[in-house]
């Protein structure tokens, strides 16, 4: 058994749909898969994308990233109801969202989902914010638009998802990889070293929106030697006070063509064991 990790997959894009449609079909039975949110804000092509990773992996695992959260087709819903909605689709088709034991003997590891949301700058210390040169406080943000009665998960949002982790903290003896959408740390959003493509959006501070400090306090509670995150579109491999932090995203195509997606996720990446 090997746990594989992959994210942003974008599906309403076709060149997005084509990625996941080439993977193979007898490479991965026997193996995990953790989808590390935001693949689609359709519902429909939610539940085909999740029963065709169903299809190839022995097991999915996923977290709702924001874009599933969003609301612009039909029926608007508020963004505690579409959560829900979400999470019960995915039940429907066999996808873990739940905490489980996987493998066996040397390689038995618990997969620990975490859900997520982003604290702004407003909202207290454990936002990720970092002030840049040039940003404009104004630049949208689609969430803004498209997520619909976030007061209805509370004052800040993430503080509800950080509730739900609660009961999913218990650590046990075997080794645990947990996985969220958004970003658990601040050292996360930048290069450290590599090389950096050029800023696409000066104006827009991605910080404002990036994630959680708070989240990381659970992933360490949990004990994980591995988290898997999301929703940057930057990919990274960092090792941080004993925890290795992976994001594996596809992104758009435009953000591949750019360059700005560093080794872009047109295949899921191993995680465990070790690649």
């Amino acid at each position: 058994m090997r746990v594989f990790a992959c994210s942003d997959l974008h599906v309403d894009h076709a060149p997005n749909r084509a990625c996941v449609e080439a993977l193979s079909r007898e490479d991965f039975r026997d193996d995990v898969l953790l989808l590390a949110g935001d693949v689609t804000d359709d519902l429909g092509l939610l539940g085909d994308t999740l029963s065709a990773l169903r299809e190839r992996f022995a097991r999915v695992f996923f977290v709702p990233g924001n874009h599933e959260l969003w609301e612009r087709r039909g029926r608007v819903r508020n963004a505690l109801a579409r959560f829900e909605t979400v999470l019960g689709l995915a039940q429907r088709l066999r996808i873990d969202t739940a905490p489980a034991l996987v493998g066996e003997g040397a390689q038995r590891v618990r997969i620990v989902p975490l859900f997520s949301w982003y604290r702004r700058p407003h909202e207290g210390t454990s936002s990720l914010f970092v002030p840049k040169p040039g940003e404009r406080t104004e630049a949208g943000w689609v969430d803004d638009r498209l997520v619909h009665g976030p007061e209805r998960l509370g004052t800040p949002p993430a503080d509800y998802f950080l509730a739900l982790n609660e009961p999913r903290l218990g650590a046990g003896p075997e080794p645990v990889i947990s996985f969220s959408h958004f970003l658990p740390r601040r050292e996360l959003m930048f290069s450290d070293g590599e090389p950096r493509a050029r800023d696409p959006h000066p104006e827009f501070n991605f910080s404002r929106v990036a994630g959680c400090s708070l989240l990381d306090a659970q992933i360490r509670r949990v004990g994980a030697v591995v988290h898997v995150y999301g929703h940057q579109h930057r990919n990274r491999d960092r090792h941080i006070d004993g925890v290795r932090y992976v994001s594996h995203c596809l992104g758009y195509p435009r953000e591949r063509a750019g360059g700005h997606v560093e080794r872009a996720a047109t295949r899921p990446r191993r995680v465990f064991p070790a690649d």
